[in-house]
């Protein structure tokens, strides 16, 4: 059963859209911790870590799978943070192994990175506070300077 409140109708569009603009920061801060581990490894290392583009890995496609947790956690009875943090830890090793298992890739390790930007949407969708000005330029500005460079 979905345990919601009974919102007047712009209330509701607002809290849809204050839950968006907080996905859009929680990918801006994945694709920029992303971007910086991939400028830091290509040091070290002359393939790329990722089977796809970072673009397509945090709003393609773990963006879609918080989305889906989210949803999930919101059907089912009320958990605890601990297990919370398990289901989605969980999913997101899932999305990112099944992303790469028939490419030849390494999906323990893909595996591994979904785990840890799945962890990052939870995260981000804590700490960021709904009118922040954080949120709007981890939102908007964050990955227009990314895809820039």
């Amino acid at each position: 059963m979905m345990h919601s409140k009974e919102y007047p109708p712009m209330m509701r569009r607002l809290h849809i859209g204050n839950y968006i603009l907080n996905k859009l920061a929680c990918g801006g801060i994945a694709f920029l911790l992303l971007n910086l581990i991939t400028v830091v490894m290509n040091d070290y290392t002359s393939s790329p870590i990722l089977p796809i583009s970072l673009e397509q890995w945090v709003y393609g496609i773990f963006m879609m799978a918080s989305i889906v947790s989210d949803a999930v956690c919101a059907l089912v009875a009320p958990f605890s943070r601990t297990k919370s943090i398990f289901l989605i830890s969980t999913w997101g090793y899932i999305v990112g192994f099944f992303v790469v298992v028939n490419g030849g890739e390494s999906p323990w390790f893909s595996g591994i990175v979904g785990l840890g930007t799945m962890l990052l949407f939870y995260f981000g969708r804590t700490v960021l506070r709904r009118h922040s000005l954080t949120t709007l330029v981890l939102a908007w500005f964050i990955p227009v300077i990314c895809l820039s460079i």
